[in-house]
């Protein structure tokens, strides 16, 4: 074959790859995946017809097809349904972008776009797609709260992950006038929350649910799925896998062992030596009837690997801030850390107990007490459920099938520290999560509320540096056939 003709089909196939590209819709195989195309085609007719369910659930396990499911939907009803109102919603915004918009944005006609510019980090310009047959398309996030819906008339709304209750009831108050669609797409992780109590297994004749597991998904190849059940946390296998809701039992943190535990080792001088490898972080947790808690870290940024070096438990109970700043100066022994975060409990008014003689008329909040008393803060991040399973992410380690460790674990504890130790060895989920909720029946995951304040400082600072560096999994014991995509 000539030059000539190699370089007119070299332009044919880059004008098909483009093509492609542009038209994605035209190119996705629905028929391959049987359970998720039926489940697909049933919210389509409904939207067609007006005639059926008005909430269609997909419970799905990670990697299962959910998430392109609504956004293929989303993708075909805009395009052939005019003048149709559609809002998409997530968790957050960056959820939002990195997720659900960038899926939509995957699947979705360019060409048929009239305004809608796209960006790959800040995602649709305005949060908003307008196609060429005036249906219009908007993004938006739950952490914006009911109010950022309210006013809207909708005929169609995709919710990618659980939603809040009062968000949910917003939406079903925006689809009522139009008899709109509601499309839920989420893995479960929270347990039998109240949203899940009235989706799961429903005998609502307007409610329509389904199961979608990485098992059932055939643009995965078996040795990737197996690969990706070995990594599964136990406590979230019948989510994650099967994408059914469950409750979780007994100890959070199963995979902590002696192999997290070390010796001490002479950290200040590595501080000293190397200032732009290593850095003191610490944590605050304050309390107006329990004892206060600090933790100090040592982070080696150049492997991602922390350090709990030392801690501290007040001697009594609501220890006077003051008294509780001193021990801290003392235990820094004159060196600095980069940040101490701290529980935003801190920011209510003080009312831990002061001498008399203290100035009353300036000291607003426990924070503010500890700034005056040397100990400067920053607010921590708080999300039991990411928290959670940044720490469980840094205990892991990694082996092979024959037993070599791939991946040696990202947090170390030094054997001094033991209250850390002993709070690690029984942080437990809790059975429900108030009394209140239990006569709801409202069975949450969440953890047993005692003994677990250095589980929480220890928590805010692996989620502080997840946001900070964005470290993600290794890529030397990642699958990549996994995480490139569905296949189409």
């Amino acid at each position: 074959m000539d030059v000539y003709r190699l370089r007119k089909l070299r332009d044919k196939l880059k004008k098909y790859v483009d093509y492609k590209k542009d038209n994605m819709l035209s190119f996705m195989e629905w028929e391959k995946y049987e359970k998720q195309n039926e489940f697909r085609l049933k919210i389509l007719d409904r939207i067609k017809t007006g005639v059926g369910p008005k909430i269609f659930v997909v419970f799905g396990g990670n990697r299962s097809g959910k998430t392109e499911l609504g956004a293929g939907v989303i993708a075909q009803v805009l395009e052939e349904q005019p003048r149709y109102k559609v809002l998409c919603a997530t968790v957050n915004y960056s959820l939002s972008v990195q997720v659900q918009q960038a899926k939509v944005n995957k699947i979705i006609r360019n060409s048929n776009i009239r305004y809608g510019e796209y960006n790959p980090v800040r995602g649709y310009k305005n949060d908003i797609i307008e196609m060429n047959n005036r249906s219009t398309c908007i993004f938006r996030s739950y952490a914006q709260g009911r109010e950022s819906v309210q006013g809207m008339d909708l005929d169609c709304v995709w919710l990618d992950e659980e939603s809040q209750w009062d968000f949910f009831q917003e939406i079903l108050a925006r689809t009522a006038d139009r008899n709109g669609v509601i499309i839920f797409t989420f893995t479960s992780l929270m347990g039998f929350t109240r949203l899940v109590n009235f989706l799961w297994e429903s005998n609502n004749p307007l409610v329509l649910t389904t199961t979608l597991s990485i098992l059932d998904n055939p643009f995965i190849d078996n040795t990737a799925k197996e690969n990706w059940i070995k990594t599964i946390d136990k406590d979230d296998i019948e989510s994650r896998i099967h994408g059914k809701p469950h409750l979780k039992e007994g100890l959070i943190y199963k995979s902590f062992s002696s192999n997290h535990i070390i010796e001490p080792f002479e950290w200040r001088e590595l501080l000293r030596r190397l200032p732009k490898r290593y850095y003191l972080h610490e944590g605050i947790y304050p309390h107006e009837r329990t004892p206060h808690h600090w933790v100090q870290f040592l982070y080696d940024k150049d492997l991602n690997i922390l350090y709990v070096v030392d801690e501290l438990k007040a001697p009594t109970e609501s220890m006077i801030v003051k008294d509780f700043s001193s021990l801290i100066r003392h235990k820094r022994r004159s060196v600095i850390p980069s940040y101490c975060q701290i529980d935003t409990s801190s920011m209510k008014p003080d009312i831990i107990s002061r001498h008399p003689d203290e100035d009353q008329e300036n000291v607003h909040t426990v924070r503010m007490e500890f700034m005056k008393n040397g100990i400067d803060t920053i607010l921590c991040s708080k999300d039991n459920a990411v928290g959670i399973n940044a720490v469980k992410q840094r205990l892991k380690v990694v082996k092979t099938i024959e037993g070599i460790v791939k991946r040696k674990p990202l947090i170390y504890i030094f054997n001094n520290c033991s209250g850390v130790i002993w709070e690690f060895k029984r942080y437990s989920w809790g059975s429900y999560s108030s009394s209140t909720m239990s006569e709801k029946k409202e069975l949450m995951n969440k953890p047993l509320k005692k003994d677990d304040h250095f589980m929480d400082i220890i928590k805010y600072e692996c989620i502080k540096l997840q946001n900070d560096y964005m470290y993600q999994e290794s890529e030397d014991y990642k699958d990549e056939s996994i995480y490139a995509g569905m296949g189409y």
